[in-house]
């Protein structure tokens, strides 16, 4: 096991169970979350090192949960790495201030664990 913690968090269950079973056969400690309040929750209780997350979610945002990570998770705060469909404009501007890293959606799971692997300084 690689002993590192990657939080996938999506709303859309088929996205978040592909990566999560990818990164898991990958080494990793996966944990999940459906929105951004639960992704909140387990951040605090987990202390995860990378943050996998949708931008487009219901009730707490992708946004608004990227925010909460930077301002209150203090020095054991995660790295973020955006997975969306939709990162445009405005908030792809305001995403570039609080996340490591975007990609877009369909992204090859490949792609997000090597992504992944930089971010949380993990050698194969």
């Amino acid at each position: 096991m690689l002993g590192k913690t990657v939080l996938v968090v999506d709303d859309h269950a088929p996205t978040r169970l592909g990566y999560s079973a990818f990164l898991s056969e990958c080494g990793y400690r996966v944990l999940q979350a459906g929105h951004g309040g639960e992704a909140i929750v387990q951040s605090c209780r987990e202390l995860p090192d990378v943050v996998l997350l949708d931008l487009a979610m219901p009730a707490v945002s992708g946004i608004e949960t990227a925010e909460w990570l930077r301002r209150y998770a203090g020095p054991a705060r995660p790295r973020i790495i955006v997975v969306t469909g939709c990162a445009a404009g405005a908030d792809r501007e305001r995403m570039g201030d609080l996340c490591d890293d975007i990609l877009e959606k369909p992204c090859d799971p490949h792609t997000v664990e090597a992504r992944i692997r930089r971010f949380a300084q993990v050698t194969p």
